[in-house]
């Protein structure tokens, strides 16, 4: 029942006959109470949680360390240098890693996978306070970020299994809050746990790990009880004309407590707009139609004990390789090469950040101790909750605000406005940091400018995933993987240079030319704004083959 000819990306989000509640819920939801689409705000709320707490419980001991290098340098010998390129190793293994526990998510279930990376993650973590040579250091990293992997792209793809289109964007925006407060308040409390621990026996910098996995363990615990599984091969039952084409589709409308309702499917035959009765019919591209005639083999409510279960997501059919296959199709998508490409051009400011956060502050004219440079990671924490609303719930707004004056007709590039305040403030964001940091300016200045380009980064990462998924939804597994490893390859190769890249131009020549680098890379949104519709319709027949193909070997998520 899958429609060649329709565009991936392009839909209807508003429905122009009605007076409120006007927004076409993307993609259809079945009357099934068990379908994600339709638990409960509460029940969806408390998975964002799950989901928030998975995030620090990953994130912190990973990145808890950026503020103590110095430290951690003096006690174990490693240079600065080696340190941050470790962590460029775990980037880019945990970008790698999707190769693998993305297919494995899809085919086990993503429940047993984030049980497990949390607690593999942990024990590797484990190992870095006994590292006394930059090997043991690079495997301790190279290892940790392998395990961690998924805390890349299994939230997101979580989320897109949660949320409809026009809500995307503000739960993407919780997890990109979550995944960068996480690398930023981890600095901050460690700052002060190596300055008040260090009379201990073990050494202070080595208890800011400690604590860290002390804390993932017991999020693995609240995690066990609470995080349930969201795969779900979703049918949509539907009544159809002679010809066999849908005319309506029975669904709960994302309440399934209340009365099931019939949502009419506009045909061909039924507009004279060939673009939107092209769009209003694509109801077998979005899931797998079948009769309403046939009864519903849906379960009840699964109880307490029945969301506990580790193998519910689990596929009898071994399709781990073809899963992996996908991943390597996506490559032949445009769209997922830029996005892969916006995303890593936002993580490398990211990465820049932490490498020479304590690089200039530890240093004169700021000499700050291990504490403040701590302490100076409130200012990310502070502009990355600031910049959430607008990433998240005000590109949501915008995208339907745009769907209505465009007669209810929505295209994936809508979001990509957004990325306007980016191009302006990154690059002054940069020069502010390591141009003013040069110059010795007021410490107030080069915070702000830290804080700024380090919350700009929720920004960048909510606009590539959703416009990513907003294209390719049915395939969003495979599509999140193949852009985290691109990021993933990117902030490698930035955590690998920054250190001798400072060291050869200074500080000041390399953020002169990092502004430029950020102003070219986020304004080839404007490149996307102007073909991307283009690419999605040259390579839709592509995409909707694999889709097809994809449903036929039961692999749908």
């Amino acid at each position: 029942m899958i429609d060649y000819s329709v565009v991936p990306g392009t839909g209807f989000l508003v429905d122009q006959t009605k007076s409120k509640n006007d927004v076409i819920l993307i993609p259809t939801p079945s009357d099934d109470p068990n379908d994600p689409l339709n638990w409960s705000r509460g029940r969806k709320n408390l998975h964002m949680l799950c989901i928030v707490i998975y995030v620090f419980a990953l994130g912190v001991p990973g990145t808890c360390i950026y503020s103590i290098l110095p430290e951690i340098s003096k006690a174990t010998g490693i240079s600065v240098g080696d340190l941050n390129a470790g962590t460029g190793y775990a980037f880019l293994f945990m970008g790698l890693g999707n190769i693998f526990f993305q297919p494995l998510a899809l085919q086990i279930g993503k429940r047993p996978v984030y049980l497990f990376s949390v607690l593999s993650g942990a024990f590797f973590n484990l190992w870095q306070p006994w590292c006394s040579s930059n090997g043991q250091w690079i495997a301790s990293k190279i290892l940790a970020g392998l395990c961690t992997s998924p805390i890349e792209a299994l939230p997101e793809l979580s989320i897109s299994e949660l949320y409809f289109e026009h809500e995307r964007g503000t739960y993407m925006g919780v997890y990109a809050v979550s995944l960068y407060a996480s690398n930023y308040i981890a600095p901050l409390v460690a700052g002060f746990i190596n300055q008040n621990s260090a009379e201990l026996s073990v050494g202070g910098w080595r208890w800011v790990i400690f604590w860290s996995i002390i804390f993932a363990s017991i999020s693995f615990v609240f995690l066990f009880f609470f995080m349930e599984e969201t795969a779900y091969d979703r049918k949509l039952r539907v009544t159809k004309d002679s010809n066999g084409e849908p005319l309506a589709v029975v669904t709960s409308g994302g309440q399934w407590e209340k009365a099931h309702t019939v949502v009419t499917v506009r045909t061909h035959s039924s507009s004279s707009d060939k673009e939107m009765a092209n769009v209003l019919s694509n109801i077998g591209n979005q899931a797998e139609l079948i009769s309403v005639d046939e009864p519903p083999s849906y379960g009840p409510p699964k109880s307490f004990v029945q969301k506990l279960s580790v193998t519910s997501g689990f596929k009898k059919k071994f399709m781990m390789w073809q899963y992996i296959k996908n991943i390597a199709c996506m490559y032949r998508l445009p769209i997922v090469l830029w996005s892969g490409f916006l995303y890593g051009a936002t993580l490398i400011w990211y990465t820049v950040m932490n490498a020479t956060e304590a690089m200039v502050l530890a240093a004169p004219p700021y000499n700050f101790s291990s504490a403040m440079c701590g302490l100076a990671y409130l200012s990310p924490c502070i502009f990355t909750c600031i910049l959430y609303f607008y990433a998240g719930w005000t590109v949501d707004w915008l995208k339907v605000s745009i769907a209505r004056k465009r007669g209810g007709r929505t295209e994936a590039e809508d979001r990509l406005w957004a990325l306007l305040l980016y191009m302006i403030l990154g690059p002054s964001a940069l020069i502010l940091w390591g141009v003013g940091a040069y110059h010795g300016i007021h410490w107030f200045g080069v915070v702000f400018g830290f804080g700024l380009t380090a919350g700009l980064c929720v920004l960048g990462c909510v606009n590539a995933v959703t416009y990513a998924i907003d294209c390719y939804h049915e395939m969003s597994g495979e599509v999140i993987a193949a852009v985290v490893v691109i990021r993933n390859l990117m902030s490698f190769a930035v955590s690998y240079g920054i250190t001798p890249w400072v060291k050869n131009t200074g500080l000041q020549n390399t953020f002169i030319a990092a502004a430029f680098i950020c102003l070219f890379c986020i304004g080839t949104f404007f490149v996307m704004m102007l073909t991307g519709k283009y690419w999605r319709t040259k390579t839709g027949t592509f995409y909707w083959k694999l889709v097809e193909k994809q449903r036929e070997m039961g692999m749908a998520h």
